[in-house]
């Protein structure tokens, strides 16, 4: 399973964030006509961990989580939500292992050409398996 597919299984499988987001959970962009709340996640960065005898067989993953909203209310209540499923996050599914989710930034802003408030999250993803 790849990272991308697995954070939005756990997205769109938690609680929390799908009595807000309902299944809105998507891929790089949120969709021109699309309703929100939505989250909207991307993959920017990311390196394999490496020791002095070689590979440890782990990679992290910088992802952005963007929680958008009509009103500030709306996205900041959807960041809460994410950061409540994802902060200290582990598991696995379908041989990824996710070791660890970790908040390293949060910010907020307002896009004037969709006119939508946004809540943007920097996560950390210590995983092993099978992601890209």
């Amino acid at each position: 399973m790849t990272l991308g597919k697995y954070l939005r299984m756990v997205l769109a499988g938690d609680a929390g964030v799908a009595a807000l987001a309902a299944d809105r959970v998507y891929t790089e962009v949120l969709p021109q006509a699309g309703a929100v709340p939505a989250v909207v996640f991307t993959e920017v960065a990311g390196e394999d961990d490496v020791a002095l005898d070689g590979p440890t067989g782990t990679s992290a993953r910088r992802v952005q989580i963007d929680s958008w909203g009509k009103t500030r209310a709306d996205a900041t209540a959807l960041g809460h939500a994410v950061r409540a499923a994802l902060s200290g996050h582990t598991g696995a599914a379908a041989g990824l292992d996710v070791q660890g989710v970790f908040l390293v930034a949060e910010r907020w802003d307002f896009d004037a050409e969709s006119a939508l408030y946004r809540t943007s999250q920097d996560f950390d993803v210590w995983s092993a398996g099978d992601a890209p």
